[in-house]
């Protein structure tokens, strides 16, 4: 679940910190008031694209980092695999430019955009108009309906069966003469590449080691200087520390300057220290380390074009290229034995991956059900999901079915796709081409209460759910929520009262301007202070009677319900 999120210097957000508990939160305000915001701060954790545009005026950079706790098992492999720090909880950051420029980092190591996205499938499910959204990704249907309907696909052992075998055979039908050339080249490449030894995600980590190394000298004298400001400062102070003491012995009521003149002592040890350490640390790296850094950078690009792969991509072509050496000197089987070998991996993944295409299309019309009537009671009238499952193919593998030569992956064969009907008789369209950012909520929130087990563990957050609603269908989204939140945590921004009433914890930002500048900020809010801004939400008067009572009553309806 997501413990906490910073956000600083981003849009009309100053400096935002805010800590989440489970169950259902929900954000309100007046339109402007930064609501959105939240949910794009967000995005840019999941690795949307960033833009300049949000880093507030004035300022050279805008940050946001989130504190993530849960799902230790899937965490735990992930950061193995991406070789990031394995630490408990996680923390998440980015960092976007005024130039454009972007960064982000994974408990404090610096990953790519790509990882991003890959780690928030860990924790984090958002539903909203931004292009990530995975219900606009045909490639991303797949996994969202097996998670819906609680499948988990792994076809590892299998398609790595196939995929060694195929290489084995490929590998032992080449002539001898190519074999043993083939061998040298490999030999030669290989002994280089040992001797550099590329590491999973290094590339990316020495290119942001890269830019502060080139400024060492700078830094170097620059927290020297500070070092030494501290320093010369620390006897005045101990001084006058000093003098207070023994003032209070004469009047005790000067016992709060006395704190406060400790906390300013005890800051700055605190910056001392942390000099020293940045001018010891600057102090020992200086040209020779940046020159390591370039020249390994050069290394790994030379790499990159000699074998026509991205630097990031040198760890994993280097196994492959042992795999390929290994199966060429593995002579000792032959042709019909690795070909025999190969058409019995290539079953086995077949009939696995078979099963797993029939288990999908079993609850394929469950889920359409299941849907057409939550969408119903949403207010989408007349709309149907059709979720259409068929068979990826690859004309060059070795696995076949039906007379077709099919994908072979960890996933199965198995290709889906959602298609919409948003009113009777309009026929189906892809999803993406067609559904509002308010319905493609609505869809993805009827998805969630139709599975057996999406969500678990994750963070779910629900943008503009209530777009275009009211009445008895706002009541309707309000309790589809709050029965979502049960054993999970949801996040909502919503501006109906139906809804917000529903939540266990309600938000609420406000803008307001202090010496010419507008800021956003944010107060948790409860008893008369929810009845005032869920009143305000009715009717626009958060001290209307009639509005007030409406609220209360809303309220009474929620805790019959929790």
């Amino acid at each position: 679940m997501l413990c906490s999120l910073r956000i600083k210097n981003f849009a009309l957000v100053e400096d935002l910190a805010l800590d989440f508990e489970d169950a259902f939160t929900v954000l309100t305000g007046e339109t402007g008031a930064g609501k959105s915001l939240l949910v794009d701060a967000l995005a840019l954790l999941v690795g949307a694209r960033s833009d300049s545009d949000a880093v507030r005026a004035g300022t050279d950079r805008a940050t946001v980092e989130a504190v993530v706790d849960g799902r230790f098992e899937s965490w735990d492999a992930f950061l193995q695999e991406k070789g990031l720090p394995l630490e408990q909880p996680i923390v998440l950051r980015r960092e976007v430019g005024a130039n454009g420029r972007s960064r982000a980092w994974i408990n404090g190591s610096p990953v790519t955009l790509s990882d991003l996205r890959d780690a928030s499938r860990i924790w984090i499910r958002l539903t909203s108009q931004h292009d990530h959204q995975s219900l606009l990704s045909e490639e991303r249907h797949l996994g969202l309906f097996d998670e819906i309907i609680g499948i988990t696909a792994d076809l590892s052992a299998e398609a790595d069966a196939v995929k060694e075998a195929e290489a084995r055979l490929k590998a032992h039908k080449t002539s001898e003469a190519d074999r043993e050339r083939r061998l040298e080249e490999l030999a030669e490449l290989l002994g280089e590449l040992s001797k550099f030894s590329p590491k999973p995600n290094e590339w990316s980590q020495l290119k942001a080691e890269r830019d502060p190394l080139r400024h060492a000298t700078h830094l170097e004298a620059a927290w020297g200087e500070a070092l030494e400001g501290f320093r010369n400062a620390t006897p005045f102070l101990e001084s006058a520390r000093r003098a207070l003491s023994r003032a209070a012995v004469i009047l005790p009521d000067i016992q709060r300057e006395q704190d406060r003149m400790r906390s300013v002592v005890l800051e700055l040890e605190d910056l001392s220290a942390r000099a020293d350490d940045e001018y010891r640390r600057w102090a020992a790296k200086g040209e020779s380390s940046l020159e390591e850094v370039e020249n390994r950078l050069a290394r790994f690009e030379r790499f990159a074009r000699r074998l026509r792969c991205e630097p990031d991509e040198l760890s994993e072509k280097t196994a492959l290229l042992r795999k390929e050496q290994a199966a060429l000197l593995d002579g000792g089987e032959s042709i019909a034995e690795m070909e025999k070998a190969l058409e019995g991996a290539a079953e086995a993944y077949r009939a696995a991956a078979e099963r797993l295409h029939a288990q999908r299309q079993g609850q394929v019309a469950p889920l359409e059900k299941s849907v057409h009537a939550r969408l119903t009671r949403l207010g989408m009238t007349g709309a149907r999901l059709q979720v259409r499952v068929g068979y990826s193919e690859d004309p060059q593998s070795p696995v076949a079915q039906q007379e077709r030569n099919l994908r072979i992956s960890p996933k199965g064969y198995s290709s889906l796709a959602f298609w919409i009907e948003p009113n009777a008789g309009e026929g189906f369209r892809p999803l993406a081409k067609i559904a509002s950012g308010g319905e493609l909520s609505r869809l993805m929130l009827s998805m969630m209460c139709a599975g057996k087990n999406i969500g678990d563990g994750l963070t779910l957050v629900l943008d503009e759910v209530d777009a275009g609603i009211g009445g008895e269908t706002a009541l309707a989204v309000g309790e589809s929520i709050q029965t979502l939140a049960r054993g999970r945590q949801v996040l909502a921004v919503t501006h109906l009262a139906q809804v917000a009433a529903r939540a266990d914890h309600h938000g609420v930002l406000q803008k307001e301007t202090t010496l010419g500048r507008t800021r956003t900020t944010l107060s948790w809010v409860n008893g008369e202070q929810q009845v005032r801004e869920l009143a305000r939400l009715l009717s626009g008067h958060p001290d209307g009677p009639e509005a007030q009572a409406h609220a209360r009553s809303l309220l009474s309806m929620a805790a019959q319900v929790k």
